[in-house]
């Protein structure tokens, strides 16, 4: 096999792997996505649990739960992942899930 034989083969074995390869990196962003939102998930509902309890306003409770996530980002090495906006609005889905679980 000479050279050009061997460039024309590697060409080739590219070519076909190549949307193998695309359509794995795709799976490996969306799975790594996918468990960033899981642990945020987790953090919000952790924070909220641990504040349900306190004797802090709701705004402080909001803002003390926020920090806490932000806390859990930035150790995880995940900070700026999330806006504070999302990370509000996560805080707020995980306190009316307590609060639809302790009506039950």
């Amino acid at each position: 096999m000479n050279l050009t034989d061997t460039l024309v083969l590697a060409g080739t074995l590219l070519l076909i792997a190549a949307p193998a390869e695309h359509a794995l990196v795709r799976w490996l962003r969306t799975k790594t996505k996918n468990g960033n939102v899981q642990l945020l998930l987790t953090w919000a509902d952790q924070a909220v649990t641990l504040l349900e309890k306190s004797d802090l306003a709701g705004t402080q409770k909001k803002q003390e739960a926020i920090d806490f996530v932000s806390q859990r980002l930035v150790a995880n090495k995940l900070a700026g992942k999330f806006s504070q906006e999302q990370l509000s609005a996560v805080i707020e889905q995980a306190v009316a899930q307590l609060n639809a679980t302790a009506i039950k």
